[in-house]
């Protein structure tokens, strides 16, 4: 009778330690133990790894670019930062959805593009805990929900103030590394083409 004391506290661990299961359609974006999928691999690993399933980055080193191309897309993603965390999801034009540590809320378009588009609602948990993005880009508009709330519906993807910013174009996805350098960290990264 005494072995059953395990099974729960094992139940728990194993349920801690392993990725969500990927959702029909979705293709996931983090490898079980390497940056496969991702552009210069050996290069960026130095400050990217993959740890039981979280893709983390130390702060340093450049932005986490995906190999493959999109640009109708449904983006599946958790994150979380600590205090002065500051990263973001660079969509294929260039226009970032903002993730940041700021009483103005994660979720809009800050920079990057032609205009600000703050958050309709602030939806961030607490620092330290992990965060959900759906991130739908469909013919050239784009919406946010961050944690099953809504915070960005049908934005037109437009050129930014930088020459790079495009419009809704065809590109990679990309991950930012906190430009002040503190940790950023990621896991369930999945996406849909639509």
């Amino acid at each position: 009778m005494y072995h059953h004391r395990w099974i729960i506290p094992l139940l728990i661990l194993t349920a801690t330690t392993f990725s969500a299961d990927v959702p029909d359609g979705f293709t996931p974006l983090i490898a079980p133990h390497d940056l496969t999928g991702w552009q210069d691999a050996a290069t960026t690993g130095e400050h990217w790894k993959v740890e039981n399933g979280e893709l983390i980055n130390d702060g340093k080193g450049a932005d986490l670019v995906t190999a493959k191309l999109y640009k109708n897309f449904e983006l599946r993603l958790e994150w979380k930062i600590p205090l002065r965390g500051d990263s973001g999801v660079y969509l294929p034009g260039g226009q970032q959805v903002q993730i940041w540590a700021k009483d103005t809320g994660s979720g809009g378009f800050i920079y990057n593009h032609k205009y600000t588009v703050s958050p309709t609602v602030v939806a961030d948990k607490p620092l330290g805990e992990w965060n959900t993005f759906v991130i739908k880009l469909l013919a050239g508009k784009v919406t946010v929900t961050l944690n099953d709330k809504v915070v960005m519906q049908d934005v037109p993807v437009e050129k930014g103030f930088d020459p790079p910013m495009l419009g809704p174009v065809e590109g990679p996805l990309r991950l930012q590394k906190s430009p002040h350098n503190v940790l950023s960290t990621f896991r369930n990264i999945f996406i849909r083409e639509l």
